[in-house]
Formats: structure tokens, C-alpha cells, sequence
């Protein structure tokens, strides 16, 4: 299919199946195919839709394959594209079943089943097998599907509808450029960007409309960052000292770090590294953008850290480790994701995680503290690790969250004895997000 070819069709589908087609053929980032249909001529209203159809089709993929029939598995890879596109189309009200019929024909002669993409979740409600039936219904590989019943039980339903939801578009106002929430929220609604206050983080906005926030001059001047609020509460948890030096050793983009640095009021140090220099470069643009002229960032290779970088981890009073992990509780924003994850990669997961850990720990001075942290649910990959890495070093103690951030702050975050943060997107709306604060005894 030509892409420039025209159509009579919704605006959004030639760049919607494009997306879905990149990703299918070879695993190009949903994120980075719709920002290349994302031009300047385009409404801000009509980037936010192609977007939203193309997350919502990539995650519903199977429930969606499901519905239309088993004649889909017969296309090729671009007219499974428009097929799975077309039916997501169907499902969220922007299609009637005959126009998608209609307008599939421009690309295959089959026929699919239209009309059931609108009682998908009830023809997958009527499957026997209790753990396909729960894979169907929320559109899983079938050994996710049965992990996380596995893992959550009466609870699993819940968690795996609010992962079919669409992410809240929060965002961390940046106390170096600004003097707080309330500030800018004052300016986004003098350009009739509508924002709330996020529950739970003190900086945190959530953005309550489709405004493009990068075209702004708050953005180009730096006052805020783009950082879901779970990733905003790892940052409070990390409880930096004043002028203290905090060591985030797997920094990714930096969200976290440059959250430090303005808890830090850009004194102290920030030391930031990542095995990815795509990452790290990302950092230094958003670091400059935003001030915060305390972070430092640097990339390191995965076995080791370098001689000065282990010395600075053993001379600093915070090491951030925001480890490697499934994922699991980003999959809103990362639609994708839930396809990509295999089995062995959650064992080589775990054994990056303790990896970690245990290389933290070695370098870790008395009275600091380590935190760890993910962006995943899974136990195994939590309480587990934590618990795990207390018996390799008797020499770390927890630190309970409550202690950190007090008993009122702690309690609709933390787990019910106060001692790990604790987010699932159903519970508190953010990203799932965990974290553990351990301290070496002294």
C-alpha cells in the first residue's frame, strides 16, 4: 500500500496503520512512527487522535485479531495492519462496522467480522479456559495472563483493565525556573491549557486537555518536565541531605535526576549514568533546558562501573538504582511492551536486578542509603529482590517509607506496614512504580 496514496478515510488511519506496520515489521517504536506523522501543519486535536488509535490498536492487537476472525492471520503484514487498525477504529465509536468493511476493501478481498469487534470482550468472556478467557479479555500473551492472575488473584481484573486505560499526561513543574505548581498552572490557563493538581507528588500537574505542551514557552524555558507522578514519589523517596551527593546509577533519561537536582536547589551533586549514550545525551539537552547545572552525566559500560565512578558511589549519600525490569506497570504508555517481554527475559531481569543491588551494597558507605526502585508490580521483582539482597548483606537495614515522608504523605503510597512505596495505575492512577529505601547500619 502507498502511504501518500489518497483516500476517503478518517484522517487518521493511513498514519495509524503505518505505525502498527513499522512496529509489526520490525519493531520500530509506536512512539517514534507517530511523531514522524506529528507535523507542524497538523492539529494538535488530530496528532493526539492518530496517536491515541495507534496505542489503543497495538495493545487491543489480540482481542481485536480475535473479534475480526480467523481470517486475519491469512493477511499480509500491512493489511493485518489496517485490519487491526480499522477494528480499533470500530470499537471506540469513530467507524461504523460497514464503513470499516467498506473501507478494508481498498486493501484486501477478505472478509472479517466487522460486526464483533463491537462484543469482542463478550465473545472472549464466553472462552472455557479461565486463564485464556482472562488473556482475551485484556489482550495477553497467555503466560502474562497467567502471571498475573498468579500474582494478584481477585485483584487481576482490575489491574489488567486499568492497563488497557490511557496514561494522565502528568508533568513535574521544575522549582528551579518555577516557584511552584500553582504558578504554572496559572500560566498553562492564561493560554487555555487546562491542568489539576496531581494526589499524591507536590510538583506534580496533570494536563487535562490535548494542548501540545512542547510548543510552549513554559517548556522551551524549562519550567517543567514530562515525568509521570509514581516516577516523581521515587524521587521524593530518595530523600536527598541538603548539598548531598546522590549517585542515580541507572539515570535512563534523567527524569529522576533532574528531580533531585531542584530538591537539591541545584547545590550538592548529581551524578548521572547510563549504558545507553542515546540516553545520556538526551539528559545533558534536558539538564541545560531545565538549569540544573548540579547533574553531571556520564555513560558506563554494563559489566562495571569505571574506577571514579565507583568511588563516587562509595563517597555519596544516596544511590538511586531504578533498575532493569518488566515494565509491567508503564504498558499504558508503552503499549507495545506487552507483546515484546518473553520469559527468559524476566529471569535475565532478575539477575541484572540483584546484579545491581549487590554492587550497590559493596560500595555503599556506612549511613547512606540505597534505593531501589522499578516500574513493574511483580513481587518477584520487588519485596523478592529486597529481601533477597538483606540476606547476601546483613549489613542493610530498611528505611520505611513512612519514616521518609511522613506517616500522612506515606499512607495512600506505601504498602499497608508504611515501608515500600507501592503504585498500581488501578489504586492510584500513576505508572505501577515500587521502591525500597535500604540503609547501611552505621
Amino acid at each position: 500500500m502507498n502511504y501518500e496514496e489518497p483516500i476517503e478515510a478518517p484522517s487518521w488511519l493511513l498514519p495509524a496503520v503505518y505505525v502498527l506496520d513499522q512496529w509489526m515489521g520490525r519493531g520500530a517504536s509506536p512512539r517514534e512512527s507517530v511523531a514522524a506523522h506529528q507535523t507542524r501543519g497538523m492539529a494538535t486535536d488530530e496528532r493526539a487522535q492518530i496517536a491515541r488509535i495507534a496505542y489503543a490498536a497495538i495493545r487491543k492487537d489480540r482481542l481485536l485479531a480475535f473479534a475480526l476472525g480467523e481470517a486475519v492471520d491469512a493477511l499480509d503484514r500491512n493489511g493485518r495492519a489496517a485490519a487491526i487498525v480499522l477494528g480499533e477504529g470500530v470499537s471506540c465509536g469513530e467507524l461504523e462496522p460497514e464503513d470499516a468493511r467498506e473501507l478494508f476493501l481498498r486493501w484486501s478481498q477478505v472478509e472479517l467480522a466487522w460486526d464483533d469487534v463491537l462484543r469482542a470482550g463478550a465473545l472472549a468472556r464466553r472462552v472455557e479456559d479461565s486463564t485464556q478467557r482472562f488473556a482475551l479479555s485484556h489482550s495477553l500473551p497467555d503466560w502474562i495472563a497467567e502471571l498475573l492472575l498468579d500474582e494478584f488473584g481477585e485483584e487481576a481484573e482490575a489491574f489488567a483493565s486499568a492497563l488497557e486505560s490511557d496514561a494522565p499526561r502528568a508533568i513535574r513543574v521544575n522549582t528551579l525556573k518555577v516557584a511552584d505548581r500553582g504558578e504554572l498552572a496559572m500560566r498553562f490557563a492564561d493560554i487555555g491549557i487546562s491542568t489539576t493538581f496531581g494526589r499524591f507528588a507536590k510538583d506534580a500537574l496533570v494536563v487535562t486537555d490535548t494542548s501540545s505542551l512542547f510548543d510552549t514557552e513554559a517548556y522551551r524555558s524549562g519550567m517543567f518536565e514530562q515525568q509521570d507522578e509514581g516516577s516523581q514519589l521515587v524521587a521524593l523517596v530518595t530523600a536527598p541531605p541538603p548539598k548531598g551527593r546522590v549517585f542515580d546509577a541507572c539515570a535512563g533519561a534523567g527524569g529522576k535526576s533532574l528531580a533531585i537536582a531542584a530538591m537539591l536547589k541545584n547545590q550538592g551533586r548529581v551524578l548521572a549514568t547510563d549504558v545507553h549514550k542515546g540516553r545520556i545525551d538526551d539528559l545533558k539537552q534536558r539538564a541545560a533546558r531545565a538549569g540544573a547545572f548540579n547533574v553531571e552525566c556520564e555513560q558506563v559500560p554494563e559489566d562495571d562501573w569505571p574506577q571514579h565512578i565507583a568511588a563516587f558511589a562509595a563517597s555519596c549519600d544516596r544511590i538511586l538504582l531504578d533498575v532493569p525490569c518488566s515494565g509491567i506497570g508503564s504498558w499504558r504508555r508503552r503499549p507495545e511492551a506487552r507483546w515484546m517481554l518473553e520469559p527468559k527475559d524476566l529471569d535475565a531481569l532478575l539477575r541484572t536486578q540483584a546484579m545491581l543491588l549487590d554492587r550497590a551494597a559493596h560500595a555503599l558507605k556506612p549511613g547512606s542509603r540505597i534505593i531501589y526502585a522499578t516500574c513493574t508490580t511483580l513481587r518477584r521483582e520487588n519485596e523478592a529482590q529486597v529481601e533477597a539482597a538483606m540476606q547476601r548483606h546483613p549489613s542493610l537495614e530498611l528505611v520505611r517509607i513512612a519514616e521518609i515522608l511522613g506517616k500522612a504523605v506515606a499512607q495512600p503510597i506505601a504498602d499497608p506496614t508504611g515501608t515500600f512505596l507501592s503504585l498500581r495505575p488501578d489504586r492510584h492512577g500513576t505508572d505501577g512504580f515500587f521502591a525500597a529505601v535500604l540503609r547501611k547500619k552505621r
